[in-house]
């Protein structure tokens, strides 16, 4: 992947949340950029130089209007996917992908059953958790315990060796007997187990932080704040330096030179219709 193929995928991201940030105030939906995007804002105000992603969240309520206003409103440009709409699909959030585009990641080649996917943003629900250190510690262990399954059970490896690809493929046929749609249902049901209690935390449980990182008080969240990215704005949680030293502690100071390299390797190819 050059350097240029990867400033295009920039720029059809920032499409894509254009687009996305339009029908959020147009319907009153609230979302918030979390993770790299939220870090690239609120350091670099835009992408983080070497990473090339865009990642946001919904409240779960928000996060489900959504995804039926999106069957209206993304029209002939953009489409919007998740496990209700394509079989064997892992992730437990959705994506919105721009059409007449297709991007390979990094492991696509080596698997024989590569998600087909066009660029695209990660949308993540975010979920009411438990207020019991206990409860949350039992939450958390269930969803890594199914994750590793779905993982598992998917005819798709991450590893460049070709012997653990291989026994991976061997466990994914041993699995086939596993519909991977009641997997996908199983998940979201746990990860809502706390949908309409009033508790004091949120979590983006289908994120790849740990849960015990995401876990947060939901007034971090709390009403979005406008932050620059790339020359436009969009919504952050409004206790945003609290939210970033929870993952990443001091956030502001730069990682050492061989650690900056996170996107640039992630993606292999990108094709424009």
């Amino acid at each position: 992947m050059t350097q240029d193929e990867l400033k295009k995928i920039s720029l059809v991201q920032l499409e894509i949340m254009d687009e996305v940030h339009r029908i959020c105030q147009k319907w009153q939906i609230t979302y918030y950029i979390i993770g790299g995007t939220l870090l690239g804002a609120v350091r670099h105000k835009g992408y983080i130089p070497w990473d090339v992603d865009i990642d946001m969240a919904m409240p779960r309520e928000d996060y489900e209007r959504f995804r039926e206003i999106c069957a209206e409103e993304l029209g002939e440009r953009f489409y919007y996917l998740d496990y209700t709409q394509r079989k064997n699909y892992l992730p437990p959030h959705a994506l919105i992908c721009k059409r007449n585009t297709r991007i390979s990641l990094k492991h696509d080649h080596q698997n024989p059953r590569p998600m087909e996917r066009g660029i695209y943003l990660d949308v993540f629900p975010l979920d009411n958790a438990p207020d019991d250190p206990t409860l949350q510690h039992k939450q958390a262990t269930a969803l890594r315990r199914l994750r590793r399954l779905k993982d598992y059970r998917l005819f798709y490896s991450y590893s460049n060796k070709r012997w653990k690809r291989y026994a991976h493929y061997g466990v994914s046929a041993l699995l086939s007997w596993i519909s991977v749609t009641k997997l996908n249902r199983h998940q979201q049901k746990l990860m809502q187990k706390y949908r309409g209690e009033q508790t004091q935390y949120l979590c983006s449980m289908a994120s790849g932080y740990p849960y015990e990182k995401q876990c947060m008080p939901r007034e971090i969240y709390g009403q979005p704040v406008l932050l620059e990215f790339e020359g436009r704005e969009y919504y952050a949680p409004a206790r945003y330096a609290d939210y970033l030293t929870r993952l990443y502690g001091d956030y502001m100071t730069l990682p050492p030179e061989e650690k900056r390299k996170a996107n640039l390797s992630f993606y292999s190819s990108v094709e424009f219709d």
